[in-house]
C-alpha cells in the first residue's frame, strides 16, 4: 500500500475514534450541562442548538462568524460591524458556545445578525447545521479546532478562515500526538491569520500549508472604545454611591475562585499603607458571584454588589456582578489586576484596560496573551507579578509615584495604537475569498 493511501487509512481511523469517543461522552456532556444549568439556567434552553437543530436561514448566510464566548466576541465585534456593513444582502451569522456569548451577541447586535449556538463536534450535528445556515464563507476566532466541523465544510466546499489565530505550546504538543489528522485538518483551512509568528510557526509545523499561513496581529488591539463610556462611569459611580475624592482602586477584572485569596490578601497589605484603598473584583464567570461576595465577607471586608439597588455607602470591596460593564469598571480604578493568569488557565483580555491608560498586572499563566504581555511590560505599561506580596508591593510603588503611574498608563495606551490593524487584514482575507 503507498503512503498516501497509509496516511489517508490512518487519518479515517483517526478521525473515526474521535468521533467515536465523541459520542460515547455524550452522555457526560449533557450530565455537565445539567449541572451547570442549575446555577446558570441559561444552559437548559435552546437545548437542539447543540446538536444542529437550529433555525433554517431564509437565505444562505454571506458570512458566518465563530466566538467561543464573551472574550472572543468582544474581540471580534469591529470585525463582525466591518462585515455587516460589507455584506449586508443577508444577515450574517454570528456563533458561540456560551449563553453569556450569545447575551453579549444580543446586546452588542441585536437583530442584525443571526445568532445561534455552534453545535457538537459530531457528524450529524455539524452537517445539519450546515444544511440549515448554508453559510457561504466561516471565520473561526483564535483556537477552535474541530475535526469533523474542518471536513463537513471542506466537503461542502465553504472557505474557512482562522482569525486571531493561537497556537499554544500545550495545544500544539497535543496535536503532535495525531500528526496526520492535525495535517489534514489543518489542510482543509483556507487561510491561517495568526496571532503571533510563533502561533504562525506551530500551525506550519503541524502541517498547515505555509503559503496559506502568516502572523496578522492581534484583533483585540482593534478594540473600539464605546462612545459612550465615559457616561456609562458616570452612571455607575452614582449606581454604587463612589466617592468623589476617587479613592486608590485596584480593579481585579475576570477573576477565577483560586486567585480571590492572593487578592484578597494583597488588598489587606495595601489597606495598611492606604486607609481609603478599595477593591473591585470581577468574578470572570456569573455563576460565582455570590461565592466572590462570601469570600470577600469572610475576610472582614464591608462588601457591595452592582447588581443590588441599594447598600452600604461606605464599604470596602465591591462585587462587578453584572454584565457587560468591565469597560465602565475600569474608570473606577487607577490599576487593573487581569485575571485568568496567577492560576494555570491561561488570562485574560490585558488589552481592555491598556486600551484606557491604565497600568495591567498580570500573573505568570498567561499563554493566550503571551505577544501582548509581553509588548506591555517592554514598554513599561504592564507587570508580571506571582503573589499576594509582589501584587501588593507592585500597587504600592504605583500608588505612591502618580507620574510613574501616569507614565505607565500612557505607555499602555500607546502599546494598543500601535498594534492595530488586524481586523483591516482579516476583512481583506474575508474579501479575497472566491465563493463556488
Amino acid at each position: 500500500m503507498t503512503r498516501p493511501r497509509m496516511d489517508q487509512v490512518y487519518t479515517t481511523l483517526a478521525r473515526w475514534t474521535y468521533t467515536a469517543l465523541f459520542y460515547v461522552a455524550v452522555p457526560l456532556i449533557l450530565v455537565n450541562l445539567l449541572r451547570r444549568g442549575r446555577r446558570q439556567p441559561a444552559y437548559l434552553h435552546r437545548f437542539g442548538e447543540r446538536f444542529g437543530w437550529c433555525r433554517p436561514g431564509l437565505m444562505p448566510a454571506p458570512v458566518w462568524l465563530h466566538a467561543v464566548s464573551v472574550g472572543e466576541v468582544e474581540a471580534a465585534a469591529p470585525l463582525i460591524r466591518q462585515l455587516i456593513g460589507r455584506y449586508g444582502t443577508a444577515p450574517i451569522l454570528v456563533t458561540c458556545g456560551t449563553p453569556t456569548g450569545s447575551e453579549r451577541i444580543r446586546d452588542l447586535f441585536g437583530d442584525s445578525v443571526e445568532h445561534c449556538y455552534l453545535p457538537y463536534d459530531l457528524p450529524t450535528s455539524v452537517d445539519r447545521f450546515l444544511a440549515r445556515k448554508q453559510p457561504q464563507r466561516a471565520i473561526i476566532i483564535e483556537a477552535e479546532l474541530w475535526p469533523n466541523l474542518y471536513a463537513a465544510c471542506h466537503r461542502r466546499r465553504v472557505p474557512l478562515i482562522l482569525v486571531n489565530a493561537r497556537m499554544s505550546p500545550g495545544s500544539f504538543r497535543a496535536w503532535s500526538r495525531v500528526p496526520r489528522l492535525a495535517r489534514v485538518m489543518l489542510g482543509r483551512i483556507t487561510r491561517i491569520l495568526a496571532q503571533h509568528p510563533d502561533d504562525a510557526a506551530r500551525f506550519v509545523a503541524l502541517g498547515a500549508p505555509a503559503e496559506r499561513v502568516r502572523p496578522s496581529g492581534n484583533i483585540k488591539f482593534d478594540r473600539e472604545l464605546p462612545p459612550d463610556l465615559q457616561a456609562k462611569t458616570t452612571t455607575l459611580r452614582e449606581a454604587v454611591d463612589w466617592p468623589q475624592s476617587a479613592p486608590p482602586t485596584l480593579i481585579a477584572a475576570s477573576v477565577h475562585p483560586g486567585e480571590w485569596p492572593m487578592v484578597l490578601e494583597a488588598f489587606r497589605t495595601l489597606r495598611n499603607g492606604f486607609a481609603t484603598a478599595r477593591l473591585v473584583l470581577v468574578p470572570r464567570h456569573p455563576e460565582r458571584f455570590r461565592a466572590a461576595r462570601e469570600a470577600a465577607e469572610a475576610e472582614g471586608w464591608t462588601v457591595r454588589s452592582r447588581s443590588q439597588s441599594s447598600g452600604p455607602a461606605s464599604y470596602d470591596v465591591l462585587i462587578g456582578d453584572t454584565m457587560g460593564e468591565l469597560m465602565a469598571m475600569f474608570g473606577l480604578g487607577q490599576i487593573a489586576l487581569v485575571g485568568g493568569s496567577l492560576v494555570p488557565i491561561g488570562g485574560h483580555n490585558v488589552l481592555e484596560p491598556a486600551a484606557l491608560g491604565m497600568p495591567v498586572l498580570f500573573g505568570p499563566h498567561r499563554q493566550s496573551f503571551r505577544a501582548a504581555g509581553d509588548a506591555l511590560v517592554e514598554a513599561g505599561g504592564g507587570w508580571e507579578i506571582h503573589d499576594a506580596s509582589t501584587l501588593a508591593a507592585q500597587i504600592t510603588k504605583l500608588w505612591t509615584n502618580t507620574e510613574t503611574a501616569r507614565a505607565a498608563g500612557a505607555a499602555a495606551r500607546e502599546v494598543v495604537r500601535r498594534n492595530q490593524g488586524a481586523v483591516t487584514r482579516a476583512v481583506a482575507a474575508v474579501d479575497a475569498i472566491e465563493v463556488v
